[in-house]
């Protein structure tokens, strides 16, 4: 069963920031901390493996989009082909065709296998 802390209002305020979270939405981690919303995605949310940066709401939602290819994260709209950048979210190249650990377009990933199929019976 979990202790229930009381707080002066003065004194309830988000560890990190050290703003008053009296009437506001707030937030407790495991250990019991209590953090503003804000503060508490920052410092918990996952990463981008692109620019990474943490993935968090937007402005005014309280629900995170992010994308998960590769047991990598992704912002959806860092979630592009390694290649030729196009995004892979909407569109034509919509959906993730990876090859040897890389995020790929279609048209990309057929490329990079045909240049492999080529090289391979070159050596031969």
């Amino acid at each position: 069963m979990k202790t229930v802390k009381a707080y002066h209002p003065h004194c309830f305020t988000c560890v990190i920031c050290n703003r008053s979270l009296d009437g506001i939405p707030f937030t407790v981690d495991a250990g019991g901390n209590i953090h503003c919303i804000e503060d508490f995605h920052r410092k918990f949310a996952p990463r981008c493996s692109v620019c990474k940066e943490p993935i968090m709401p937007a402005q005014g939602q309280e629900e995170t989009v992010r994308i998960v290819a590769l047991d990598r994260d992704f912002h959806v709209l860092c979630y592009r082909c390694e290649d030729c950048g196009g995004l892979l979210s909407e569109g034509d190249n919509q959906g993730c065709y990876p090859l040897d650990g890389h995020i790929l377009c279609k048209g990309c990933n057929s490329a990079r296998i045909q240049a492999l199929t080529a090289k391979a019976s070159t050596d031969l």
